[in-house]
């Protein structure tokens, strides 16, 4: 994530929404491990705000029903992750039950040294509190996330990152979902595009994706070349700022509910327009999302 700033400045069921329309009512519970990370030991300089995503987020998420696990700054390690958390979530998590994982700080990537066409020629990574990135193997590549995530038996999994670079945990192979062109253009409604890109990667075969779409929907900040911004305008990074408000203004057919690609559909549209747009292609992101043929749901319209 970037430095944008201006001077003084429980469980009652679980909605799965096809893109069909049906929607199948089961009992389950919500997990979720937040992390946030502003001020790092060494290797990359501090932000300002994602500790304040961190910690919004895991609020709103509590207040939604999650079981949540907050962890920020220095408590915001490799270990803590791998070996605390993830376990404990994994020894209470169901096959019925919903989990995600939101993850707030700095993100880069390095060549993997492929070079075959469909081969994944960079490894995207997040910067947790202990990260260098002279030593990439003290950072937590895309690779490790998945795999992390595995014993984790919850298969509504979802992946939210608000991180630069975070688009490649998705993969460069359909990147349709992640152009704001055709929101300028107005050739196809916003939230269509995001149930269109879900349905996309329901055919693909996740080869190029480093989180394959079988195993998670992600929801990044930004592409897999694209700088996540955060700003003292919003006191948040922009993309989190919008998801946050997704939850109670993102219901977009009105059916007391906010899907992955509903909350998609809100953040891309208010980030382009409110913060892409007016600061030029310098500043600008885009979100991106993947999938498989189903679209969870993420929160309960309030």
């Amino acid at each position: 994530m970037s430095v944008f700033a201006r001077p003084a400045a429980a469980a009652v069921g679980l909605l799965l929404a096809g893109l069909s329309g049906c929607i199948l009512d089961v009992p389950y519970e919500k997990y979720a491990i937040v992390y946030g990370v502003a001020n790092y030991q060494v290797g990359v300089n501090d932000l300002n705000y994602t500790d304040d995503d961190a910690i919004a987020m895991a609020a709103l998420l509590t207040e939604q029903g999650y079981q949540a696990i907050l962890q920020l700054d220095s408590d915001a390690n490799k270990n803590q992750l791998e070996n605390t958390d993830i376990p404990a979530i994994a020894g209470q998590a169901r096959e019925q039950d919903l989990f995600v994982f939101y993850f707030s700080g700095h993100g880069g990537q390095a060549s993997t040294g492929a070079e075959n066409p469909g081969s994944d020629v960079y490894n995207e990574y997040i910067y947790l509190y202990d990260s260098d990135p002279d030593n990439l193997a003290l950072t937590f590549s895309d690779d490790q996330l998945a795999a992390a995530l595995v014993p984790i038996a919850a298969r509504k999994k979802v992946i939210i990152i608000d991180a630069c670079n975070s688009g490649g945990l998705i993969g460069n192979a359909l990147e349709a979902d992640g152009e704001p062109a055709a929101l300028a253009e107005g050739s196809e409604d916003i939230f269509a595009l995001a149930a269109r890109a879900i349905s996309l990667y329901a055919n693909f075969d996740g080869s190029s994706a480093d989180i394959p779409p079988w195993e998670a929907l992600v929801l990044s900040a930004a592409g897999e070349r694209e700088l996540s911004w955060e700003s003292s305008d919003y006191g948040h990074g922009i993309f989190t700022y919008y998801l946050l408000e997704a939850a109670s203004k993102g219901d977009h057919n009105g059916d007391g509910w906010i899907t992955v690609s509903e909350a998609y559909g809100f953040v891309q549209e208010k980030l382009y327009r409110n913060w892409s747009l007016p600061r030029g292609l310098y500043y600008a992101h885009a979100p991106h999302v993947s999938g498989g043929p189903v679209d969870y749901v993420l929160f309960e319209a309030r």
